[in-house]
């Protein structure tokens, strides 16, 4: 077929299908009216998980930033009086490295 053919073609099946509708699926739409089951299941945490549970609680409340913290840093960066200690800097990092088992 050449393909003047067949955008006529496209153009009548589109034309007939317009506005056709499809039924519905009796066997789902049987599986939706029908109620589901009730269990009773339950969940017993350990005492990690709750305690987990309880830090979590206890981390939300707090601030994300301590605000006086940064105030005190900054000012002291300010005034030139913020020292790095760079050795404990180093250490801390050796420490984080060989907890990672790198």
């Amino acid at each position: 077929m050449d393909q003047s053919t067949l955008g006529k073609m496209g153009n009548k099946v589109d034309e007939t299908t317009t506005g056709s509708k499809v039924a519905p699926n009796l066997a789902a739409s049987e599986q939706s009216a029908t109620p589901p089951t009730t269990t009773n299941d339950t969940v017993k945490l350990t005492n990690s998980a709750t305690l987990l549970q309880q830090l979590d609680k206890t981390l939300e409340s707090l601030p994300a930033v301590d605000a006086e913290s940064v105030a005190e840093i900054k000012s002291a960066i300010e005034n030139g009086d913020y020292e790095i200690d760079s050795d404990a800097i180093a250490d801390a990092m050796i420490r984080l490295d060989r907890s990672l088992g790198n």
